[in-house]
């Protein structure tokens, strides 16, 4: 009769440990792996939502010190909206408010882009200052990357 040497005897004794816990060990390696990409996604959002609120509101301001004609003054107005809404969506994610407080933060985020984006296109307003649609090129890739930002949320 073959009796198992000391280090078989070992050798088993780590295996079973090892299939013991192979399985909690794995769930908890997973479980990292997941809070680590829903912070990073969390983070990339909170960045690209800082970046929307700094390009609004220097958009705000150039358009606000262009003066206020008629159609200056809606786009001023639009502007200033839009600056807002971002402001608030930005500090919703700070806050880490609830789902639904910052989805519809930034509802009145897309709200005020898309309000802005029309009254710069009405009447070709942009056509007459390029400067006014580089800067709100600024303002577009930020809103862009919030919107990929909340569709990955």
């Amino acid at each position: 009769m073959n009796r198992p040497s000391g280090t078989e005897i070992q050798e088993n004794t780590v295996n079973t440990s090892l299939r013991r816990y192979f399985v909690p060990l794995s769930c908890c390696a997973v479980a990292c792996l997941l809070t680590a990409c829903a912070t990073n996604r969390a983070e990339s959002l909170r960045a690209s939502a800082s970046r929307l609120d700094d390009a609004s509101s220097r958009f705000s301001s150039e358009i606000q010190y262009q003066g206020d004609d008629g159609r200056r003054g809606r786009v001023s107005r639009d502007a200033e909206q839009l600056a807002q809404a971002a402001h608030n969506f930005e500090h919703a994610l700070d806050r880490g408010d609830s789902r639904d407080n910052v989805a519809a933060d930034y509802r009145r985020v897309a709200d005020g882009y898309e309000q802005l984006q029309g009254q710069l296109a009405d009447e070709g307003y942009a056509a007459q200052n390029r400067q006014v649609l580089t800067d709100f090129d600024r303002v577009t890739t930020a809103y862009r990357d919030v919107e990929a930002g909340m569709s990955r949320r």
